[in-house]
């Protein structure tokens, strides 16, 4: 698979999502619970494999082979359980369990994806080939600062929204920008 096209479409499916989130009010968001934003973790988690897939061909890429991998995985794991407990918001136990893992998971990536960044992104690459840590620090912090925020914005469904928004555009537009700037 194409690491250009896998980036350009990730990037695109994010800012869908993104304007989707923008323009449907959120009383009819809220009424579907996770179910819309699952079916986009599911997607996003599918497109992360593919983009896993095409990382993992580039022998010096192999740490971030596997935060990709990683970061993949965990989308699909939240696209599914979303999907199958879309009102899980509903209930206070659940709520909590649910969103502290999905804290944790995104503060341990994000802090894993800007060690490497400043560790693995350095090493110089043969002429002409970009290693893609700015792209990768800037999606990592910020996952990390996602999963910060969410601890201060657990309060309210709008609050909850708003990060999402933040996190999936600033992502987006990185996976897009990535793509644009990689040679055909």
């Amino acid at each position: 698979m194409n690491l250009r096209l896998v980036l350009l479409l990730r990037g695109a499916i994010s800012l869908l999502f993104v304007a989707y989130l923008l323009i449907v009010p959120i009383s009819v968001e809220a009424q579907k619970g996770l179910g819309r934003n699952g079916y986009f973790s599911l997607v996003d988690g599918l497109i992360g494999a593919a983009l896993w897939f095409a990382v993992s061909k580039y022998p010096p890429a192999r740490w971030l082979s596997s935060l990709v991998f990683a970061d993949a995985v965990l989308r699909v794991v939240i696209g599914v359980f979303g999907l199958a407990n879309p009102g899980i918001q509903s209930r206070v136990l659940g709520s909590v369990a649910y969103f502290g893992v999905v804290i944790v998971f995104c503060i341990v990536l994000g802090a894993i994806g800007i060690i490497y960044a400043f560790t693995k992104g350095r090493q110089p690459l043969p002429k002409g080939q970009r290693n893609g840590a700015l792209p990768l620090f800037i999606v990592s912090l910020a996952t990390l600062l996602f999963g910060l925020a969410l601890i201060f914005g657990l309060s309210t469904e709008d609050s909850r929204r708003t990060l999402v928004v933040a996190l999936t555009a600033v992502a987006g537009m990185t996976y897009l920008v990535a793509g644009l700037r990689l040679k055909p």
